[in-house]
This record gives C-alpha cells, structure tokens and sequence, in this order.
C-alpha cells in the first residue's frame, strides 16, 4: 500500500515540521523501530518503561524518511521529515486510520467494554452475524478472526496500526460489520484513537486491573472515556443490572439502551431452565436453547441479541441462529471423561469473574460430588487481588489448589503467598500449593472421583505460560485430557 505523505498527515494537528518534503510516498507505519522497513513513518513516543524517541536513530537507518514525535531530535538528518505533535498516539490514529482509507467510515465497528464477558460477547456476535449471512471480523483476546481466517495479536485490543490494516483487509473481503473487545488499558493508552464506533456495549465492572489504574474510580471513569467519544449517531447498550451501569454513561451523547435479567431494562431475558447442558431461555417471548453454561453467559446472549436488534437485523432470523451458537475457546469450556469427571477451563482471573463461575458450578454439583479448583494469579499485576481470590476458592470449593498462572518476572512462592494471606470463618482441608502448574492439574485429577469438577482457571484459551521473560507451551485443557488418559478417568 502506498500514499503521498501530505495524504497520511491530512487533519493530524501539527505543531512542527522540519524537512517540508510531503511529496514522498509512505509504504507503512510503526512503532517499533526494529520492524521499521524503506519509506515508512515512525511514530516515537513516551511510554512507561521506555521512551521511543530513543529509537529515532535506529528508525531511520532501517528505512524510516518521516518521524512523528513529542519533541525535537537533538540531531536532524537530511532528507527526514520530522513532524512535531502534542500527543504521538492521537496523531498516529489519525494517520493510520488515512493510511487504510478511514475503515471505520465504511464498515460498522462495535467496541464491548467491561471487566468481564468482552471476548465471549464479541465472538457470539461474531458467530452469530456469520450465521445470519453477514460478513464480518471479529478483534478480540483470542486473535483477530476476518470470516473463517485467524491471525494472532498480542494484546486484548491491538495498536491502532493493526486495528485499520485488519479492519482494512476485511472491507475488502466484503464485511460490512467488526466486533472489537475494548481493554481499559487500550482506551487509557488512545489504542483506539481516530476509530469511529457504530456502538458500544458495557457489560460489567469490577475489581481488576488496579495495579496499572491505581484506584476503582480511575478504571471506571477510564471505561467511561469510551462511552463520552462515542458520537450521537452511535449507541451505547448497558447491562443494568450492574451497580455502576449509570455512571459509565454519565456524559454520553449516544442513545443509550439496557439490557439485563433483574431489572426493567429495553432487553430482557428471562431463564426458564439451567442444567449442565445449557440453558432454556425466554427472549423477546421466543423460548430458546443454548448449549452456553452458566448466568453470565446468559448476559452475554442478551448483549449479543440487543447488539443485532440494534444494527436492524431481523428478530426471527436472531432467535433461530442464536440458538446454535457453540460455547467460546477457555470459557467455561468442558470436558467429561469416560468416568464422569468433569473439566471446566476457563479464564476467570479476578474476584468477580471466579465467583461467577464457583457460583454456577456450586449450584449444579449434588452433595456426594467434590468441587476442585486449580487456580493461580499472575506475576506482576494486581496484587490486591491474589488473597481475595485466595478466599473465595477456599470458601466455594471442596479441595483447595493454589499454583502458578503467568508468574512473569515474580517469584512463583512470593505469588502462592499472597493468594493464601486471607482471614476466613470456614474452617476446611489445608490448602494445597504447587510451583509447576502441570502438577497442581495433575493432583487434581488424581484426587478427583467420578462425577467430581474440576475446574482450571486463570488461562483459559492460552497456550502458553510466560516465566521470566520466555512463553513455554502450556494448554490446560490439553494437559488435562492427557492426564486424564495416564490415570485412566
């Protein structure tokens, strides 16, 4: 792809530029000067750890003739155009979304926000609208999917540059709507800067992220900074059974709708039948199946349903496709073994998301059976956290399995520690601790009977763990079946 620099920087708000040559072609765009290439831009800017102004230099022997940045290089080369902007990020969304041919205006892009439910509420749109006929991409944790093809990402909402390629690549392929999971750390970082949003979903917020936001109130009005950008043209859908739901939308110019089960909101479902199998719901006075577990996916299906309403397609078509949407990769995805012994993996890696599952599977177990949880929490995060996911597993569980998640750069014991520092009235079995995950998987199923679960959270969809700098291979669900097969359950 190519484009004449004047082209790229048209409405980025310059307050500088040294070397007035926009005549020249860009071939690309980045920010990372070690996969910069010939004639493409380099965006620098401050970070938290490092500083890419440092990289200039090296941006530009790799390739680089144009560098957007904060401040002025000590050192100009001939034949570089410097352009000199207040905010890197707000420029570079402008000039990526130029670069793709502003995508945004062409395909209906809808962002979901919440603590918990965004990758399952985007992939059942996205299985959804295939099933109803509809072309369409799907952004989310588990890669960035353009009809049946994947491609991966590494963060829940990727840079903005990879955001209108793909959203680019899929408008060619003839989408015409994008469902994109929308992270607290992407909108506080202008990860989605310059993207215009047909609508935009709050499903819940609770405890998480607190290591990178400080406090409750700054993830809340973080989030809330999504619902204030959305224009009057756009709508917000808001689960209204959550306690802030009101206060997320406080200053949104968009039509705002609710969804929810407890109160009297404009989408309502109501649960008829829960079992180990699914769920028979009632929407809009249709009664339907789905194989999808547990309440907060019932959520998750109302979001999805309201979201289609709201894009104008037909109810009928929605009510006789929804039904055979198939439960989501590491979310409250099952196993049972020819014994009867049932493996729940899912992600679940904060207080309220694991409370929610315990919850469910507490409800479904009878009294003879043992509910197992293989849990762990990550390195270099949310400390807070750890000893009140430590109490609410040893609270709602039968046997107790304390282990390692993605311990990072952090001691895996220093970890199991502050997960165990919690008071608790209950007074149960010891808890068990193990440094290698594979093994606490392993007691697990060892200790388990027939018609026991066991549930592995954390993970979910991973398939790796992250120690020290390196990803090593690690599937929990993988590693259970196998397990299960040495111990012959």
């Amino acid at each position: 792809m190519k484009k004449f620099l004047k082209d790229v920087l048209q409405k980025v708000h310059v307050l500088k530029m040294i070397g007035k040559n926009t005549s020249k072609f860009v071939e690309g765009i980045s920010m990372n000067s070690k996969i910069v290439q010939s004639n493409m831009i380099f965006v620098a800017k401050k970070g938290k750890i490092t500083d890419g102004h440092k990289f200039i230099i090296d941006a530009i022997q790799k390739g680089a003739h144009t560098i957007v940045c904060e401040k002025s290089p000590s050192f100009i080369h001939r034949n570089i155009t410097y352009i000199l902007v207040q905010d890197s990020m707000e420029a570079l969304g402008i000039i990526s979304s130029n670069f793709y041919d502003h995508p945004t205006r062409k395909i209906k892009l809808i962002g979901i926000t919440g603590t918990n439910g965004k990758t399952s509420v985007a992939t059942i749109l996205h299985q959804l609208f295939s099933k109803i006929g509809e072309r369409n991409i799907l952004i989310s944790t588990i890669g960035i999917k353009i009809l049946s093809k994947k491609y991966p990402t590494t963060h829940t909402t990727p840079d903005i540059i990879e955001i209108n390629k793909y959203l680019n690549i899929s408008i060619q392929k003839g989408c015409k709507y994008a469902f994109m999971e929308v992270s607290s750390h992407g909108i506080h970082q202008k990860r989605i800067a310059g993207l215009l949003f047909k609508g935009g979903i709050f499903t819940n917020i609770t405890h998480d992220h607190l290591d990178y936001h400080r406090s409750f109130d700054h993830y809340l009005l973080t989030k809330r900074i999504f619902f204030e950008n959305l224009s009057e043209k756009a709508f917000a859908l808001i689960n209204l059974d959550d306690e802030n739901s009101h206060k997320i939308i406080k200053k949104t110019l968009a039509k705002t709708y609710f969804y929810g089960i407890k109160k009297n909101a404009n989408f309502k479902i109501q649960i008829l039948k829960e079992s180990i199998n699914g769920n028979q719901l009632l929407i809009d006075g249709h009664e339907i199946f789905t194989h999808l577990i547990g309440k907060f996916n019932i959520y998750n299906l109302l979001a999805s349903y309201a979201t289609a309403i709201l894009l104008g397609k037909n109810k009928y078509d929605i009510i006789n496709k929804i039904k055979y949407v198939q439960p989501i990769k590491g979310r409250f995805e099952q196993f049972i073994s020819s014994s009867g012994i049932s493996i729940i993996v899912d992600y679940a890696h904060n207080p309220d998301g694991l409370k929610s599952i315990l919850d469910n599977l507490k409800k479904r177990k009878k009294n003879n059976e043992k509910l197992i949880c293989v849990i762990g929490c990550g390195g270099n995060r949310d400390i807070k956290k750890r000893s009140m996911m430590g109490k609410i597993v040893y609270e709602a569980c039968d046997i107790s399995i304390f282990t390692s998640d993605n311990p990072r750069y952090e001691n895996i014991n220093k970890i199991l520690n502050d997960m165990i520092n919690f008071e608790s009235s209950f007074k149960k079995k010891s808890i068990l601790t193990f440094v290698k995950r594979e093994r606490a998987i392993q007691a697990a199923i060892q200790i388990a009977q027939k018609k026991d679960i066991v549930l592995i959270a954390g993970k979910g969809h991973e398939t790796f763990q992250e120690i020290k700098g390196k990803r090593y291979d690690f599937n929990d669900m993988k590693i259970a079946k196998n397990l299960l097969k040495t111990y012959s359950k």
